[in-house]
This record gives structure tokens, C-alpha cells and sequence, in this order.
């Protein structure tokens, strides 16, 4: 069977999967490594010792030592649609609940489960890439994406400090919640998995079936 090229616009889709991917990893760890930059207002206002704000502090970033371990799982039976988008939900929806925590142990608890969702960024994103990028390639594309981290740690060390001192620190939950809540849609909405867009067989030959790996590239 003769295959036709691929068209030109799913030919460069792979570059809208890297800014989506880069957008999502970016959103994600926001709040994780910005959480550092608002510790001595949460410190403050809750009167917590250095013990319990560094517990807080670390909590999403500690979680994804076996976190990152199911989230590897998750990406080998299901979509990196999914359990990417899924996890940022996550990320966003606890942050914004814990505007509402008035507890050490209620604050850590949903920080705790920030870090679960966080977890599936970082391999649901290299996923997502190396889906789309040849070898030529890949080592770039990866390279822009994992620019997402320091790139949503260094806006996060601008932008909470300014929300927790104009609407205060709680503030900074909802942000983060928010940013991350926008980062998880826009990835469902857009990503696409490889095989899912590129046409190619001629319509005189009656069947359709999907490219192999290499066409649609």
C-alpha cells in the first residue's frame, strides 16, 4: 500500500505538542517551587515553628519520590491525555481547596496530595514529546520542555510574593491553583497522540488505516 505525505499541518503539530507539554510542565510545578518564596507569610500568619514550615514547604516535593513510580504505571496503561491532564487537575483543585484550610495538618495534607498530581508531569510530558520527535530531534524538543520547570519557579518567585503581600498569602493558593487548573485544560484540549492526526491512505484504495511511526513524521 502507498501511503501520501503527511500534511503539512500535522507535520508541524509536533511543535504545538512541545509548547502545550512545556505550558503544562511550567503550570504544574508553579506552586511547587514557588511555595518557598510566600513560607515566611504562611510561617507568620499560622505561627508555625522552622520545623512544621519546612514540612510544608517540602511536602510537594517529597511526595514525588514514589509518586513518580505511579505515575510511570499510569502512563504505560493510559493515555499522557490523561493522566497528565488528570494530575494538573489535581495540582490546581487542591491548591485552591487549601484556601480553606485553617489547620497545620489540613494545609499539609492537601499540599500532600499537590505533590501526587505533580507527579505526572515531569514523565507524562518527556512522554508526550518523545511521542512526537524523532532522534534528530528529541534531545531539543526535551531540552525546551524541561525549560517549563525553572521557567514556572522563576515567574512563581515573582508573581506569589506580590499576590501574598497585596491579597495575602492564602491568595497565592488560588494563583497557583488557577494557573495550574488553565495548564491542565489547555493539554487535554490540544494534546493529540501521534497516529490520532496524520490521514494516510489514498482514498482510490477504499481503507484508511494509520501511518507507521515513521510516515507521519
Amino acid at each position: 500500500m502507498t501511503t501520501v505525505p503527511p500534511m503539512t499541518a500535522s507535520r508541524h503539530y509536533r511543535w504545538i505538542i512541545l509548547l502545550i507539554a512545556t505550558l503544562a510542565q511550567a503550570a504544574a510545578c508553579f506552586f511547587v517551587q514557588g511555595i518557598g518564596a510566600i513560607s515566611v507569610y504562611i510561617q507568620a500568619d499560622m505561627a508555625l515553628s522552622a520545623f512544621q514550615i519546612g514540612t510544608l514547604v517540602s511536602a510537594a516535593q517529597l511526595v514525588p519520590l514514589v509518586g513518580l513510580l505511579v505515575a510511570g504505571e499510569l502512563l504505560d496503561r493510559f493515555s499522557e491525555r490523561l493522566v497528565v491532564g488528570v494530575g494538573t487537575l489535581v495540582v490546581g483543585i487542591a491548591l485552591s481547596a487549601a484556601v480553606l484550610a485553617e489547620s497545620y495538618w489540613a494545609m499539609l495534607l492537601f499540599l500532600v496530595i499537590v505533590g501526587a498530581g505533580y507527579s505526572t508531569a515531569q514523565p507524562g510530558g518527556s512522554k508526550s514529546v518523545a511521542a512526537w520527535f524523532d532522534k534528530s530531534q528529541r534531545g531539543f524538543a526535551m531540552g525546551i520542555r524541561q525549560a517549563g520547570l525553572p521557567l514556572g519557579g522563576a515567574l512563581a518567585a515573582i508573581i506569589l510574593p506580590t499576590v501574598a503581600i497585596t491579597w495575602g498569602w492564602r491568595a497565592s493558593f488560588l494563583v497557583g491553583g488557577l494557573i495550574a487548573i488553565f495548564g491542565a485544560l489547555v493539554f487535554m484540549l490540544f494534546y493529540r497522540a501521534p497516529g490520532g492526526v496524520v490521514p494516510v491512505a489514498r482514498a482510490s484504495e477504499g481503507s484508511v488505516k494509520k501511518s507507521s511511526y515513521r510516515d507521519w513524521r
